[in-house]
């Protein structure tokens, strides 16, 4: 049972950042992904990012998008938050512009992890207070006590379905 929080660390996370379009604000985490030594091929995870975009948009609404992918080029499970000031347009289903965005990139073996992580980041944003707090926090280091406390309060793994065409849901 893996905790977001040890995804989702405060070197993974940015404030305060702009962007000019869905792909900007992706290029700029993958970025800061491959600083961090967690990426050993960039352009393979980007266009397995791009890939998953096509797909659905992964702007949930209400200003949050959850981009995801498996790559070979990714070392380990990471998370990395970005915080776009102004909003970044996503083509989110409600239309609206995401100011929270978070990155998953987990190594190409690791689906159930990597479900586990999607699941939780969504079960997190499920909560109102749990992301005007995100919005709100002043520092990296505020937001990642605020995760912390999340895996306080769901430490268990959370439940998901796949639906027939391999997608996965959290009821």
């Amino acid at each position: 049972m893996q905790k977001l929080s040890d995804a989702l660390r405060k070197e993974y996370i940015a404030l305060g950042l702009m962007a000019g379009s869905k792909e900007e604000a992706l290029r700029e985490l993958i970025r800061r992904l491959s600083e961090e030594k967690v990426l050993a091929d960039v352009e393979p995870f980007f266009d397995a990012v791009l890939t998953r975009e096509k797909l659905q948009s992964t702007g949930i609404g209400s200003g949050v998008a959850i981009p995801h992918a498996r790559s070979a080029g990714v070392r380990r499970l990471t998370v990395m938050l970005g915080r776009f000031e102004g909003g970044v347009d996503f083509a989110a289903l409600d239309g609206q512009p995401v100011q929270l965005v978070f990155l998953i990139a987990a190594p190409q073996g690791a689906a159930g992890a990597y479900i586990q992580t999607v699941a939780k980041v969504a079960r997190l944003l499920k909560s109102r207070s749990y992301k005007e707090r995100l919005l709100e926090a002043k520092s990296s280091q505020e937001i990642a006590e605020l995760i912390k406390n999340f895996d306080r309060r769901y430490p268990r793994d959370i439940t998901v379905k796949k639906t027939k065409d391999g997608r996965v849901i959290h009821p």
